[in-house]
């Protein structure tokens, strides 16, 4: 698996940690950092390239902004709800 695709799961995998138990401060820090990470997949909207790990890339990237939504009616930030629902959506769209 690409190095960068092992990193993004294992933040994530501290993301779901944190949020399991309710700390909700370590997962705002860390889908930041996911968020960022993120960046460095062009399988992912915009671009929506076909690389080999391409199906990976976007259902973890799926998973992240559905966790981001979630947090975001947790900590009642409307701003970030708005946003990551919307981050969200070509997710839901068919690319091809």
């Amino acid at each position: 698996m690409d190095p960068k695709l092992t990193e993004l799961s294992q933040v994530f995998e501290r993301f779901k940690a944190a949020f399991t138990l309710h700390d909700f401060d370590t997962c705002s820090t860390l889908l930041t950092n996911l968020k960022v990470m993120l960046t460095g997949f062009k399988s992912l909207p915009p671009l929506f390239e076909n690389t080999k790990n391409a199906v990976k890339e976007l259902t973890i990237a799926r998973d992240i902004y559905e966790h981001a939504v979630v947090l975001s009616v947790k900590i009642e930030d409307q701003e970030a709800f708005e946003r990551d629902f919307f981050q969200l959506k070509p997710y839901y769209t068919d690319a091809r």
